[in-house]
């Protein structure tokens, strides 16, 4: 029933919505790289806001490695889930194996890994029972050299629970030829994808994992969720971001980021840009909604860090991430993305080493 299915190509799609409900949703399908390892997707999505465009990259995939449609994927998902309130009927775990063979094969191609090495791959999937005697379905793929030592390495994600249902699902981490290591979180979604940036973030010769997928949208400027690996003796140990304690008046459970307070300045399309965490401030232009008659404080930062991206701080790898900002028009009122740039130490603890604000173009 999959084979059918037709594909289309999913770009990566940034949409500020719901001028009348004031919410934000950010969509992306899409793990295209650059040069330097990082999602380049997420800066497409800028652009489509800033109307900037974003630094030329050396794109290792094509860009059709973004060819699943979600709605299909979807429908073809929640069909397995139908039949499955039961046990499976062989003609569907048949069905879900095709599907998933053929969609791992089309990734494969993407990433340029020749037919013979993807069926060994693939059946490595199989032999380690990833899809869970074809009962759940494969979502994304990813195949480079992530450790930089010459072997490529793979992450597959896949979806074991009924869709959007977050914490139902796996991503397996195949590097070199060890074990592979499932990463599992009960409010992490395993339905759209993932976007993967590796580097050496503390310095210490290993390599860290940063990775984000996308949610249903909740909360915000999208419903994103960023988590980090250390790769170290063959093992992968969870690390964390610096982050400010939760507040249920600004972000759901599930997130990591800091604070900013947005202030409208009595000048004309000037504000300022208060980040608590770090106790500085940072003027700068984006476009008023409402004439400025006195300087007030009138909005901030939504969800917490996304568009992971790998970047440099003093000659050493740094992850850049970003934060959604909004204005005196509600989240739905745009004026930029706080940026930060955050290292680790030997301990695995982060701290922000830069921050700037990045507005959108008037």
């Amino acid at each position: 029933m999959y084979k059918e299915r037709h594909k289309k190509e999913c770009a990566i799609i940034v949409r500020m919505l719901a001028l009348a409900s004031c919410s934000i949703l950010f969509f992306a399908c899409g793990d295209k790289h650059g040069d330097n390892g990082t999602v380049t997707g997420f800066r497409a999505a800028e652009e489509e806001v800033t109307g900037q465009e974003p630094e030329p990259l050396q794109e290792t995939v094509e860009s059709s490695v973004q060819d699943q449609d979600v709605a299909d994927r979807a429908e073809a998902s929640q069909e397995i889930v139908d039949g499955a309130e039961g046990d499976v009927t062989d003609e569907e775990s048949a069905d879900l194996a095709e599907y998933n063979e053929e969609k791992f094969l089309e990734y494969a191609e993407k990433w340029e890994v020749n037919r013979a090495e993807a069926e060994s791959h693939y059946r490595r999937l199989c032999d380690d029972n990833v899809f869970r005697n074809q009962t759940a379905w494969l979502v994304w793929v990813d195949i480079e050299d992530l450790d930089q030592n010459g072997q490529p390495d793979m992450v597959v994600m896949v979806q074991e629970e009924e869709f959007y249902y977050y914490g139902g699902g796996c991503i397996y981490f195949y590097m070199n030829e060890d074990e592979p290591y499932c990463f599992r979180d009960e409010e992490y979604p395993f339905f759209f994808g993932f976007n993967i940036v590796p580097g050496d973030f503390d310095s210490d010769g290993n390599t860290e994992i940063a990775f984000e997928s996308l949610g249903t949208g909740n909360g915000g400027a999208g419903d994103w969720h960023p988590r980090i690996l250390k790769y170290r003796n063959h093992t992968m140990e969870p690390m964390d971001f610096p982050y400010e304690a939760n507040d249920d008046s600004y972000a759901m459970d599930d997130w990591r980021g800091v604070r900013i307070l947005i202030t409208q300045e009595e000048k004309w399309n000037t504000y300022s840009a208060y980040c608590a965490y770090l106790d500085d401030t940072i003027m700068f232009e984006a476009e008023n909604v409402f004439d400025p008659d006195a300087s007030r404080p009138c909005g901030g930062s939504s969800r917490g860090y996304f568009n992971l991206w790998r970047s440099e701080y003093d000659g050493r790898d740094a992850l850049e991430v970003s934060e959604y900002l909004y204005g005196e028009g509600g989240i739905a009122h745009g004026l930029g993305f706080a940026k930060f740039l955050i290292v680790w130490d030997e301990n695995g603890d982060g701290e922000i080493v830069k921050w700037w604000v990045e507005p959108f173009e008037n």
